[in-house]
């Protein structure tokens, strides 16, 4: 996780002391060495196939939705470079990525493409203003937390990038103010003002700003986070955790509001018999999620982790009824001509993004992690439950390490339940195997 920062205001002082910087390297006669120094970089070529079988549900009817390919092969080259230079830190992590992409189901049934894309991920300035104030901007993926499921604390990102190590979660565009008062609290004003390369988003992005105060102790360790997001509502979220012996973690995250702009299913008499609305928008009733979690290390090296949520915002079984139902209709008029057509589509990518975390109440998660086996290999598998649906994800990472700049690796997902159940409704299983080189 990168913490990175540019300036959003200038100071006299910033602009005094790089003047004094590049004077006194001058006189030294070695400014270019002091710059060398600071520069560090890394170069990984990233390879990987990717087969994926997918689920007969009517989120997707017959791949005529989402247009899923079967086949694919990415080739990215992915270099990261830092400069550290007195009061400045700068990064950027530019990228290239080589796609192919074969069709086997749906409209496009044979065809085949061949993508490029070239951009940056994330990039970042940050500037010491004070002995311990920094300021920065730049794009980042920000993340927090303990948890492996999701992260309900961050009000910025759903995906916490722990289901797939390999592929990078899209950068957002940040502003941050973090003062460091003392060795133990961190307080931080965070602004997310654009989207950067995120597309995963519920809605049109507006930007969120939030306070993060961070209290990190010998045993334990708490953080409070209070955000508002523009034209919506103020949020509150926290995670802490605390080290109870040397082999049992302890540890919760949450996040709580009033209301919640997610969409449900609503009778109307349209074609379809029903709409997904924002039902909750304007209630002052408290929706909120919460985790609670535990990670025992044993003598002989695993580490077991169990997981609990409860999703206050996520469906009942009334409404996961009518869910599925208005789902089922948008999929059998999903190629009707006119106004039929078109309302089922949007339908259906509203059912395919209702605006929660988890489509459901109640979820167990299991996970088995072990690391340097024989100082080359690292295994994990997670078991995900849907308590309500009766759904499950099982995902599956190995990563070989062969020699000091190789590394094979392999990311599983299987998926149990049928096409009506959050875990079935995408995809059977996903299989992605690859390579990665380090320069």
């Amino acid at each position: 996780m990168t913490f990175f920062l540019l300036p959003i205001f200038s100071t006299a002082q910033g602009a005094q002391e790089i003047g004094q910087d590049i004077e006194a390297t001058r006189s030294e006669g070695h400014w270019w060495q002091k710059i060398e120094d600071g520069f560090d970089s890394s170069i990984r070529v990233v390879t990987f196939g990717m087969y994926q079988d997918l689920a007969k549900s009517t989120q997707n009817p017959d791949n005529n939705f989402l247009d899923l390919a079967r086949y694919r092969y990415d080739l990215e080259l992915r270099p990261d470079f830092r400069l550290n230079w007195r009061i400045l830190d700068l990064g950027v992590k530019p990228r290239v990525n080589l796609r192919w992409q074969q069709w086997k189901e749906g409209n496009r049934d044979g065809d085949e493409d061949w993508d490029e894309d070239w951009y940056l991920n994330e990039w970042i300035v940050r500037v010491r203003v004070g002995e311990n104030l920094f300021v920065s901007y730049g794009r980042e993926n920000l993340q927090w937390g303990p948890s492996y499921l999701i992260s309900p604390s961050n009000p910025f990102f759903r995906d916490n990038g722990r289901r797939n190590p390999i592929q990078e979660v899209p950068g957002m565009d940040f502003g941050r103010i973090v003062w460091l008062p003392d060795e133990w609290w961190t307080l931080s004003f965070i602004a997310n003002t654009g989207k950067g390369r995120q597309e995963n988003l519920f809605g049109d992005f507006e930007k969120t700003y939030a306070l993060k105060f961070d209290y990190t102790g010998q045993e334990s360790y708490a953080s409070l986070i209070v955000s508002h997001r523009s034209g919506d509502r103020d949020r509150l979220g926290g995670f802490a955790g605390w080290t109870a012996t040397d082999a049992l973690l302890l540890y919760a995250e949450g996040a709580v509001s009033k209301g919640t702009n997610a969409l449900y299913p609503e009778k109307t008499d349209n074609p379809l018999g029903a709409t997904m609305e924002a039902v909750a928008d304007e209630s002052s009733s408290i929706e909120g999620i919460a985790l609670i979690g535990g990670s025992y290390t044993l003598a002989v090296g695993p580490t077991l982790t169990v997981e609990y949520v409860h999703n206050s915002p996520g469906y009942s079984d009334e409404e996961a009824g009518d869910y599925y139902e208005l789902r089922r209709n948008a999929a059998d008029n999903l190629s009707s001509p006119g106004t039929i057509g078109e309302l089922a589509s949007l339908t259906l990518s509203q059912t395919l993004d209702p605006g929660l975390s988890l489509q459901r109440r109640n979820y167990a998660m299991f996970q088995y992690i072990q690391t340097d086996i024989r100082d080359v290999l690292d295994i994990t598998c997670r078991w995900t439950q849907n308590i309500d649906d009766g759904s499950g994800q099982l995902i599956s990472i190995v990563q070989y390490y062969w020699g000091d700049h190789i590394q094979l690796f392999s990311v599983g997902t299987i998926n149990s339940g049928g096409g009506d159940t959050e875990f079935g409704s995408i995809l059977d299983y996903q299989w992605m195997l690859g390579l990665e080189y380090t320069f």
